[in-house]
């Protein structure tokens, strides 16, 4: 278990990097082509790891099993990364950030969802300090970003379509942590689950946005450069989390609440390059409290549980 907590912990700054990197990036390219330079650069570092480490198992996958990478590659970067990206550059990284930390819920809901219909693979239970420390986290996300919330709820559309694209971001993003842990478990390691999954995410946004992400790559270097180091922090991530919840005794109530900690990172970075638009409220300091706090209630139910 406390493998997975440390690598749990390598996800928060993977996730909370790569969100404002994105930002940088997103300053002078759309959303959609930044996701897709963010994917090329995630499916590299990812590929090579898997080719490296994992060619037999690879040659060895059954055709079945591209379709379920093909899928779960959707659900994660056209479903998850690709909104929150476009919900990022509605309304900022660190609006969206502690919205994007409620997958901890989904992932819960999801989980214990599954265990009850019997679903193999599926053994979650909720305790009484998992239950508190899971809602305590995501109150506490959502604390932070409560200045913004006052500033722009309501004003005008595009806060409200940026909210909603982040809360469907969240749940992509939840269910992507379930389906990456079950596919990884079926047809190999969390290596090629991660790899193969952006592969064919990336073919999928390639003929969409493909000519665009070139012509704005070749004049906007440096956006480029921060989007492709965003993609890099994000595989990380991404891999962490998969070895993460695919340990023997680790636990997708125990994990994903650590993982939704990632926007403290994003507010943390925030602070120190975008500060014409960040602020230390009040709010941010109840708030990363309440989410630490969260987190340690979640640490001890999962050890005692």
């Amino acid at each position: 278990m406390l493998l997975s907590i440390g690598l749990a912990c390598i996800a928060v700054l993977g996730f909370g990097s790569s969100a404002v990197l994105a930002r940088l990036g997103m300053r002078a390219m759309r959303p959609m082509p930044s996701a897709l330079v963010s994917l090329v650069a995630s499916t590299l570092l990812a590929g090579t790891l898997a080719l490296s480490f994992e060619f037999q198992a690879i040659t060895a996958l059954p055709a079945i099993a591209m379709v379920w990478l093909l899928g779960n590659g959707i659900l994660t970067y056209m479903g998850g990364r690709s909104q929150q990206y476009v919900a990022i550059s509605m309304i900022g990284a660190s609006r969206v950030t502690p919205i994007v930390g409620s997958a901890a819920l989904f992932s819960a809901l999801y989980a214990i969802t599954f265990t009850r219909l019997g679903v193999p693979g599926f053994d979650e239970h909720l305790n009484a300090l998992l239950g508190v420390g899971t809602v305590v986290v995501v109150v506490g996300l959502a604390l932070t970003g409560g200045n913004f919330l006052r500033q722009s709820w309501g004003r005008d559309w595009q806060s409200v379509a940026g909210y909603g694209l982040a809360i469907l971001a969240a749940a992509c993003y939840g269910a992507a942590t379930l389906s990456g842990r079950v596919l990884s478990n079926l047809y190999g390691s969390p290596l090629i689950m991660a790899a193969g999954s952006m592969f064919f995410a990336t073919l999928v946004l390639s003929p969409l946005f493909g000519r665009e992400a070139v012509q704005r790559a070749s004049t906007s270097g440096r956006a480029t450069l921060f989007v492709f180091l965003a993609g890099f922090a994000a595989a990380c991530a991404v891999m962490s989390l998969y070895f993460a919840v695919t340990r023997e005794g680790s636990s997708i109530l125990v994990i994903s609440p650590i993982v939704s900690c990632s926007p403290l990172v994003t507010l943390a970075l925030a602070r120190l390059f975008l500060r014409r638009s960040e602020a230390v409220t009040k709010e941010l300091v109840i708030g990363t409290l309440l989410a630490v706090g969260g987190v340690a209630l979640v640490v001890v139910g999962g050890i005692i549980g």
